[in-house]
């Protein structure tokens, strides 16, 4: 065999070699999951589904209106609450049964399964009054907030963090 035979075939294994370490390097990398990323993004999402089952919740001792009918008549009362519709008990108002429902799910829910969360809302007096949180809340923080509409000119929003 020749001499330039034996350089060209060491040049063609060089070459596969190379490309079996540039294969074996890019496999590693791509399916390396960043663990980190994908908890923050599925605690995202949990926060924002968990805003939108709240909303959506019903209420059955208030003429069966559901989370977002009773903010929106809190959010119309005043600072103390007064001026809020009262439910059919006679008992409590939307401000007050609106506050025992959001925290009664979020203890039996994130509470229970030992998520440490900070829960409030902005927009008037009356629903700023409507808050929760469970745990120390330092460090990271996932977050969602949803804005919601309660008349003209008139928003609230509420913001759901999960913490670390």
């Amino acid at each position: 065999m020749s001499r330039k035979g034996q350089t060209e075939i060491f040049g063609l294994v060089i070459i596969v070699i190379l490309l079996a370490i540039g294969l074996l390097f890019a496999v590693v990398i791509l399916t390396k999951t960043p663990t980190r990323e994908v908890a923050r993004v599925k605690e995202s999402v949990q926060a924002a589904n968990f805003l939108n089952t709240m909303m959506s919740t019903t209420s059955y001792n208030c003429g069966k209106r559901n989370v977002r009918e009773l903010l929106q008549n809190c959010a119309l009362a005043s600072e103390d609450w007064s001026g809020a519709a009262v439910c059919e008990d006679g008992t409590t108002n939307t401000c007050e049964l609106t506050d025992e429902m959001m925290k009664k799910m979020l203890d039996q829910t994130l509470k229970k399964w030992g998520k440490s969360y900070k829960f409030f809302i902005n927009g008037t007096g009356a629903v700023e009054k409507i808050h929760a949180e469970s745990g120390p809340c330092t460090g990271e923080r996932e977050a969602s907030t949803r804005p919601e509409k309660i008349r003209t000119g008139l928003d609230i929003s509420l913001t759901l963090q999960l913490c670390q």
